[in-house]
């Protein structure tokens, strides 16, 4: 996109809303947020785009890249964009299914098609307890019912059809972080939200993927950015406040941002807390 026809970054009064509850998810960070992100600029790239509040608050023209090493996660957002009506119809059925028995049932279960294995994703995060996305060792979904009495709002259709349209105008991958990145220029906009640093032996939600993500990881997603910002691109990172994370990034410019941990197994873990932006 040449330079005269760039778009501005963010719409928030019409954005879309994500459709999942996420961990770390920035839907009520973004005031923060935005202020450090650059309000021009050729592409959006997000490798890790998880319930995507930062791309979905996006001018609805912005090219876009997005991308996400979850498979299912991945899945999800293919069907969001190719087959809207066929997913609703079936959290419908669900919605009407609800019970503690039925959760276990779809949980256990081994959808075959896209849009049932969509359909189940959906659910489950929305009934699960307090919205968590967690896989033991071999993979497989282990969040416990909710226990909520009544079935909590699935969708919302028009916000569903914004994100539909949304994605419809982006490019959509299910590739590792550094792969991604490679793909920016100068000019482009990248956004990395990967999985924190814990900022302590149980608050990590790393088992987002069967892998997790180590230090390891963090100091490559690092490399892979500071690259990016050699060839041109404007780079943000979020991440925790953590000393390991605190050293890590100690050579760019690192902003406090304040956040409010809604989702975590323990009440008392749930309050305010420090997260980092990172800027080369």
């Amino acid at each position: 996109m040449a330079n005269s026809e760039r778009l501005e970054l963010f719409n928030l009064e019409e954005r879309a809303r994500p459709v999942l509850k996420w961990a770390g998810g920035k839907s009520q960070l973004l005031s923060q947020l935005i202020p450090h992100f650059p309000g021009r600029f050729n592409r959006y790239i997000e490798p890790f785009l998880g319930a995507g509040a930062i791309y979905f608050s996006l001018n609805p023209q912005c090219p876009a890249i997005v991308n996400d090493a979850n498979p299912e996660l991945y899945e999800l957002y293919l069907v969001l964009r190719d087959e809207p009506r066929q997913l609703t119809k079936l959290l419908d059925k669900y919605f009407k299914l609800y019970s503690e028995d039925f959760y276990y049932e779809l949980r256990a279960s081994r959808p075959r098609t896209p849009v049932s294995r969509a359909a189940r994703f959906i659910f489950l995060n929305k009934t699960g307890f307090n919205g968590l996305y967690r896989l033991n060792s071999k993979g497989l979904f282990n969040v416990p019912f909710g226990k909520r009495k009544l079935c909590p709002l699935l969708y919302e259709p028009e916000n569903l059809k914004k994100v539909s349209e949304r994605l419809k105008k982006s490019q959509i991958k299910n590739l590792d972080f550094e792969k991604v990145i490679r793909m920016s220029k100068k000019g482009d906009f990248v956004y990395c939200d990967p999985p924190y640093s814990p900022l302590s032996r149980t608050a990590s939600f790393n088992s987002y993927t069967a892998s997790g993500f180590s230090h390891g990881e963090q100091i490559r997603l690092k490399n892979a950015c500071q690259e990016a910002a050699d060839r041109g691109a404007v780079v943000a990172i979020s991440n925790s406040s953590a000393p390991l994370i605190l050293d890590l990034y100690q050579d760019w410019n690192v902003h406090f941002i304040k956040a409010r941990r809604s989702i975590n197994s323990k009440s008392h873990l749930r309050g305010p807390i420090h997260e980092v932006l990172a800027l080369p």
